[in-house]
């Protein structure tokens, strides 16, 4: 549980990070909503309980939100992040199954 925690963080730090820098709109609104779904789940006391939230549906939104900004946007440092924050995306899909 720790552990999907840390990913979700994580997650949430890069959103933060990217609502620093100039993104068209359309990225912009995507990353909030997905950002909103996100702050739910890890406000949540108990993960495990958080069994209502849609989870796939969120890390769905999420990757479909960082994939839809064009490498023109983001700085080097931005895309190597971004290719760790989607490899935790795999992560959490894997573990949260777990926590049922």
């Amino acid at each position: 549980m720790h552990e999907i925690r840390n990913h979700l963080s994580a997650m949430l730090m890069f959103i933060n990070l990217l609502e620093t820098i100039d993104l068209p709109k359309k990225n912009r609104t995507e990353l909030s909503n997905s950002g909103t779904e996100l702050r739910l789940v890890v406000m949540e006391p108990d993960l495990a309980a958080a069994t209502h939230h849609d989870i796939d549906g969120a890390m769905d939104a999420f990757w479909k939100a960082l994939t839809s900004i064009e490498e023109t946007h983001l700085s080097e440092n931005y895309v190597s992040l971004r290719a760790d924050i989607t490899d935790r995306i795999s992560a959490v899909k894997k573990l949260w199954p777990s926590l049922t």
